[in-house]
C-alpha cells in the first residue's frame, strides 16, 4: 500500500518538480576539501600528523597494520568543510588514532602490573593505521559500486579490514525505490567483503533529509519521508544479513548540529561526532578480534577446537 508521501505525488508533483528545480539552480555549490585522499598514520608516535604519509611501504597485509576506506558522496568527501582533516575521513583517523593510544597505555600498564601472572595480556595488536577515500559528489549507490569495480579491475592493490560507507541522498534524490537501493547496498556490500576481504561495514544512515534548510517545504517533507523509507529498509536488511555490516546512525544524537553554509552537507561539527562514532564502532571490532585471537594464541595443546 503507498504511503502518504507518494500518494501526495498524485496532487502535488508539480510542486515538487518545480521546487526541486529551484534547490538545483539556488543551492550553494560547496568543492570538496583540499587535503590528502590516503596514507599511513603510526600509533603511539604522537607527533605524527593526523592525516600523514608514512614513507615506510606498508603491505596492505601486513598483520600489524589496521586498513580503512571511506567510500561515498559528497558527505564523505567531506564537503562543507575546507580540508580532510576537518571531513570524515580525518576526524575518524584523529579519534581512532587517540583511542587506539589510550587502549594501548592501558594495555601496557596492565602488563607490567600482571608481569608476574601467568594469565596472558592482550598486546596491542596494530602498530599503524592505514586510510583511504574514495569519494564524490554526486555519486549515488550505484555509481560508488561502478567506481569501486572499475578499480578493482585495473588490478590496483586494494584492501580494507574496515569499510565506512556514506551513501543514500542522492538515491533519495533519484527515482530509484527502497527496495532497489538495498539491493545495490548488498551487492556492494558484497563486493567490500569479498573482494577486498574487510571485517567490518559500517554504513551511516540517510541523514534527516527534513532538517535540510535549503529544502523547502513540501519537498523537504517529501524527502524526509523518503529518507526514512530507506533507512527502515536499510535497518531491516541488515538485521538480516550475514555480511559483516552495521548501522551508524547519528539523526537522534546530534539532531540540533549546525548544517554547513549551503543547508545541505554536514558542518565541522557534524564531522566531528560522525568520525568519533565510527572510531568507537571500529575500536569495538579491533578489541573483539585482538582479543578472539590473544584467547585462540593461549589455547592449551590438548583442548580441541570444535
Amino acid at each position: 500500500m503507498p504511503t502518504l508521501h507518494y500518494l501526495s505525488l498524485i496532487f502535488i508533483w508539480p510542486i515538487y518538480l518545480l521546487q526541486a528545480i529551484w534547490v538545483k539552480k539556488t543551492t550553494l555549490k560547496l568543492p570538496e576539501p583540499k587535503g590528502l585522499r590516503e596514507g599511513i598514520v603510526r600509533l603511539n608516535h604522537a607527533d605524527d600528523s593526523p592525516l600523514s604519509i608514512d614513507t615506510e611501504v606498508v603491505s596492505s597485509s601486513d598483520f600489524n597494520t589496521l586498513s580503512i576506506l571511506v567510500i561515498g558522496d559528497s558527505a564523505a568527501a567531506g564537503v562543507g568543510v575546507e580540508t580532510q582533516q576537518q571531513a570524515l575521513t580525518g576526524q575518524t583517523v584523529q579519534s581512532l588514532t587517540a583511542l587506539m593510544d589510550q587502549q594501548a597505555t592501558i594495555t601496557s600498564q596492565k602488563a607490567t602490573i600482571e608481569s608476574q601472572n601467568e594469565s596472558p595480556t592482550a598486546q596491542a595488536r596494530y602498530h599503524k593505521l592505514k586510510w583511504r577515500l574514495i569519494a564524490k559528489s554526486g555519486y549515488s549507490t550505484q555509481n560508488c559500486l561502478n567506481k569501486l569495480n572499475h578499480i578493482l579491475s585495473q588490478a590496483h592493490q586494494i584492501s580494507a579490514d574496515t569499510v565506512i560507507i556514506s551513501l543514500g541522498v542522492n538515491d533519495v534524490l533519484s527515482p530509484i525505490s527502497a527496495k532497489t537501493w538495498i539491493s545495490q547496498q548488498q551487492q556492494l556490500c558484497e563486493l567490500l567483503y569479498t573482494s577486498l576481504g574487510c571485517s567490518q561495514i559500517i554504513i551511516t544512515s540517510v541523514p534527516p533529509m527534513s532538517a535540510f534548510p535549503a529544502l523547502p517545504q513540501p519537498f523537504r517533507w517529501f524527502l524526509g519521508s523518503r529518507a526514512n523509507e530507506f533507512n527502515h529498509a536499510l535497518t531491516h536488511w541488515i538485521s538480516n544479513s550475514s555480511l559483516p555490516c552495521e548501522q551508524l546512525d547519528m539523526r537522534e544524537s546530534l539532531s540540533n548540529a549546525t548544517m554547513a553554509e549551503d543547508g545541505f552537507h554536514p558542518s565541522t561539527e557534524i564531522y566531528q561526532h560522525w568520525g568519533q562514532m565510527a572510531a568507537r564502532l571500529i575500536q569495538l571490532n579491533t578489541d573483539t578480534d585482538t582479543d578472539a585471537k590473544t584467547k585462540a594464541n593461549h589455547t592449551p595443546a590438548n583442548t580441541v577446537q570444535k
